[in-house]
This record gives C-alpha cells, structure tokens and sequence, in this order.
C-alpha cells in the first residue's frame, strides 16, 4: 500500500512541474502541434483546389473538343432546302349559316 501511495504522489509531483503547465502558444509543444494542425489544414485546402481546378479544366477541355467536332461535323453535312409554301386557295366560305345553340340553358 505504501509503495502506491508514494507511485501516486511521485505521478502527481512530476506531472505538475515544467512546460506542460503554460496553456498558450509559448509553450513548445502546443506551438508544434498548431503548426502541424495548420501545416495539414492548408496542404488540405491546397489538394482541395489543385482537385477542383482538375476537374474544371477537364471539363473545359471537353467542351472544347465537342465544339471542334460539332464544327468539324457541321461543316460536312447538307441540309435540304425548305420546301416551298403552297399557293392560298383563297377565302374560306361558310355554307353554314345558323346560330349555334347554347349548351347550358340559363333558369
């Protein structure tokens, strides 16, 4: 029992001495940590953008090989003339003269 007692103690004495205690960015170990944390967030924000101005650029070099062919292919086809209008036979004449009846009667 005696031998935890003085283990206990001896943690706590050596974990309350030395650098550990400053919680600012003075300290060491924290300045390391936060340059990490800030070296692996702007390699991630890099490979983020380096992927999207990929994608971007892939897609405009798509655009521009689908115009070329479509001009390419444009080029090469004939399209037939419009057909001509037939000629007015003239005015429609109604035969017909009587008054349509109403379908809903009014009561």
């Amino acid at each position: 029992m005696k031998k935890l007692l003085l283990f206990v103690i001896f943690i706590s004495l050596y974990s309350c001495s030395g650098d550990d205690l400053i919680l600012n960015s003075d300290n060491p170990k924290i300045y390391k940590a936060l340059q990490k944390k800030k070296q692996e967030y702007a390699s991630e924000i890099w490979a983020n953008c380096r992927k999207e101005a990929l994608i971007r650029a892939d897609q405009y070099v798509d655009s521009l090989i689908s115009t070329e062919i479509a001009f390419q292919l444009s080029d090469s086809i004939v399209f037939p003339q419009k057909p001509p209008k037939p000629q007015s036979l003239g005015k429609i004449i109604l035969t017909d003269t009587s008054k349509a009846k109403p379908i809903f009667r009014k009561q």
